[in-house]
C-alpha cells in the first residue's frame, strides 16, 4: 500500500472511530434517561400504592387525604414524557388507585359523588 492509501485507510478508521464514539455516547445519555424515568416510575406508582393501602385503613377525613395526594401527585408531564408508554402505566396505576379509593369511600360513606376523584374532592371541598 502507498503512503497515500495509509493516509486515507487512517482517516477512515478515524472517522469510523468518532462516529461509533457519537453513538456510543449518545446510547449512554439515552439509556441513561431511561434509566431514570423508570425509576420515577416506579417511586410514583409505589405512592399511589402506599395512599391506596393507607386510604382503605382510615377514616373518611385520611381516606380523602390519600385520594387527594395521589391524584395531586406529580400529574402526567411532570416526571414522565406525557403520552410516553410509561407515562402511561403511571396514569394507569393512579387512575386505579383513584378508583378503588373512591369504592371505599362509597362504601365507608353511603354516599356517591361520582366515580372521579375529583368529583369527591370537590364534594369534601378539597379540590
Amino acid at each position: 500500500m502507498t503512503p497515500a492509501g495509509y493516509k486515507r485507510l487512517a482517516l477512515l478508521l478515524g472517522i469510523l472511530t468518532l462516529a461509533l464514539a457519537a453513538v456510543g455516547s449518545v446510547a449512554t445519555v439515552r439509556y441513561a434517561q431511561l434509566r431514570l424515568r423508570l425509576m420515577l416510575a416506579d417511586e410514583q406508582t409505589r405512592i399511589f400504592e402506599e395512599m391506596r393501602l393507607r386510604a382503605l385503613k382510615a377514616d373518611t377525613s385520611e381516606a380523602l387525604d390519600c385520594l387527594q395526594y395521589a391524584w395531586h401527585y406529580y400529574p402526567s408531564g411532570t416526571k414522565q414524557v406525557a403520552g410516553s408508554r410509561l407515562d402511561r402505566m403511571v396514569e394507569q396505576a393512579r387512575a386505579s388507585a383513584a378508583r378503588e379509593i373512591v369504592a371505599h369511600l362509597r362504601a365507608k360513606t353511603g354516599k356517591d359523588y361520582g366515580d372521579g376523584p375529583e368529583d369527591w374532592l370537590r364534594a369534601y371541598g378539597r379540590d
